[in-house]
């Protein structure tokens, strides 16, 4: 009895590591996609609407945020009108958590 106890106990773990590696990554996604949007629209400052940019790229902008728009709008109701859970406050962000992110983003260049 003890045995399947255990075995048990082992699974209910690693479902919750999944799940705290599924934010983790998204986390660092979000990061990452943050960074990238504040230097794009940083770039598109010196673009005229004559020069333009292209179509595709104009696409894959427009679907990103609706992407990620449906998640905020989904995770904000999931918080508000949440089937029971409650899902608390956000964490605090340690600086130490975005130097992480930071050095992960700058040894990728």
């Amino acid at each position: 009895m003890k045995s399947r106890e255990f075995k048990e106990g082992l699974g209910d773990l690693a479902h919750a590591a999944e799940r705290d590696h599924e934010v983790q990554m998204a986390r660092a996604d979000l990061y990452k996609i943050a960074k990238y949007a504040i230097q794009l629209h940083d770039m598109l400052k010196g673009v005229s609407e004559a020069e333009g940019i292209e179509g595709w790229q104009q696409a894959k902008i427009t679907k990103a945020a609706d992407y990620l728009g449906s998640v905020y709008h989904n995770l904000e109701y999931d918080q508000k009108f949440g089937d029971g859970e409650d899902m608390g406050e956000p964490a605090v962000e340690s600086q130490s958590y975005k130097d992480q992110l930071q050095s992960r983003l700058d040894s990728k260049k």
